[in-house]
């Protein structure tokens, strides 16, 4: 979830806390709103946590009476307007009629005997606090003169006759004054013009957008990837040693290495304010208003150093595999399909889901299917890892292994920070691209075995 999310629904919560509206609507919210329970149940813990002393019980009835208070008086206009009831000179106005008033009718009620014990109680309590505090800081500092008069006792010092020097006259006694705790961070003024100028989506609406203008163009970008890995799986050819920019570095070094790099620029260049807006638009997708090259650029996209550490360090040894075994021009292409299937998967299924908020980056889609494919070609063999054979594992087990997590992960929903939909997209494209390429390598194996005797006979004769 992103920190201004996370921060809108701390502020709705702490506002039903405080209002005593949290009786009435709990943690509910619309379900438009993309806020589920779970949310708004976690938010208010934490709000608890930072402040326990406030009385829920007090605040709820305070609430409640005014709600009585408000029907009665929606009551009564109704049927003055329907001409069945007048007011007599002695009521007042609802705006101006006190709750003394509202006694001298009804009498003190329950509520009313609930709120004024809760206050005195609550009155007494912050007494025995502040007393507790004031003994506490007396105790400290005789403590510390103590301790001043213990080590001046034995040193040879110069000061004036009388003086009792003490290490800690620059020691603040008082307690540190508490930052608000949901206050934003304020930013300099020349980072807040290119947050506004990077913000896509103003004044938080949803764009009044169909289903499919926001999947049609995403779709036409995911076609033409496809369309160009295909063309790159049939047409690269490897270039000879001398052409090579890093001739002694293995060529699968090489191409990951490229692609750690891209990554990590993307990474450093999320923290250029004057490419926020770019960014913005080019490497991550959100359902409320996705930009149709973002679904290829997503993939190289990660915001934070742990995201990016945990995917390089899954794609290295898999991505080894999935290179020495069909070569830089085929994973190049299963890289890019996987990513891309992933991120647009994930795309329809927020859109689907109406989850507006939702947004998706990071190449865990493409590192995922890389992994899927790399096992799936050498399902039957077993899994060499960093030039280490694991021993009686083979492809297809450990394939097994990665898809029945990501399910139990996806089924159990625990982290909403996790892409699931977008991770099962990636994983299910690398395992068409392992099929594609297994009967590739199936149908050119039986070409070379029927050309074979050909061009024996013809050598004979």
């Amino acid at each position: 979830m992103h920190c201004d999310d996370g921060n809108h629904i701390l502020r709705l919560m702490h506002y039903r806390r405080l209002s005593g509206s949290l009786i009435d609507v709990g943690v509910d919210f619309p379900k438009e709103s993309g806020i589920s329970s779970e949310m708004a149940k976690k938010a208010l813990d934490y709000i608890r946590t930072q402040d326990p002393s406030f009385d829920e019980n007090e605040a709820g009835a305070i609430w409640a009476e005014s709600e009585i208070m408000r029907v009665e008086e929606e009551y009564m206009a109704r049927a003055e307007k329907l001409g069945i009831y007048k007011r007599t000179d002695n009521e007042q106005a609802p705006d101006t009629q006190s709750s003394a008033s509202t006694s001298d009718i009804y009498g003190e009620s329950a509520l009313d005997k609930l709120r004024k014990a809760n206050k005195a109680r609550w009155m007494e309590e912050d007494r025995k606090k502040e007393e507790a505090k004031k003994q506490q800081k007396a105790e400290r500092v005789a403590a510390l003169k103590a301790e001043a008069r213990d080590e001046n006792s034995t040193a040879d010092t110069k000061d004036e006759p009388g003086k009792i020097f003490s290490p800690f006259d620059e020691i603040a006694l008082a307690q540190p004054a508490q930052k608000a705790w949901l206050e934003p961070v304020e930013r300099k003024p020349w980072v807040k013009y290119y947050e506004e100028q990077a913000t896509i989506i103003k004044d938080n609406k949803i764009p009044n957008l169909s289903t499919l203008r926001r999947l049609g163009p995403s779709a036409l970008v995911l076609l033409a990837v496809l369309g160009g890995c295909w063309m790159l799986t049939e047409t690269y050819t490897p270039p000879p040693r001398s052409a090579r920019m890093f001739p002694d570095v293995p060529p699968a070094v090489a191409t990951l290495g490229a692609i750690t790099a891209i990554n990590f620029a993307v990474f450093v260049a999320w923290r250029i304010p004057p490419l926020w807006r770019t960014m913005n638009k080019t490497f991550q997708v959100t359902a409320a208003y996705p930009f149709a090259i973002g679904t290829l650029g997503a993939q190289f996209s990660h915001q934070s150093i742990r995201h990016l550490f945990i995917n390089t360090v899954m794609l290295w040894p898999f991505g080894w595999i999935l290179h020495d075994d069909v070569g830089r021009g085929t994973f190049l292409a299963v890289y890019l399909a996987c990513g891309t299937v992933g991120t647009y998967g994930s795309l329809a299924f927020n859109v689907l889901a109406k989850r507006w908020m939702n947004y998706s980056f990071g190449s865990s889609t493409a590192v995922i299917g890389t992994m899927a494919a790399a096992c799936l070609i050498r399902a039957n063999n077993n899994v060499t890892v960093l030039g280490y054979e694991i021993p009686d594992i083979t492809g297809l087990t450990v394939l097994g292994i990665i898809a029945g997590f990501e399910i139990l992960r996806a089924w159990r929903g625990k982290n909403t920070r996790t892409d699931y939909p977008g991770h099962l997209s990636g994983l299910a494209a690398g395992v068409l691209a392992g099929f594609y390429i297994r009967y590739q390598t199936t149908a050119s194996q039986m070409t070379r075995k029927e050309f074979t005797p050909l061009q024996s006979e013809q050598s004979t004769d």
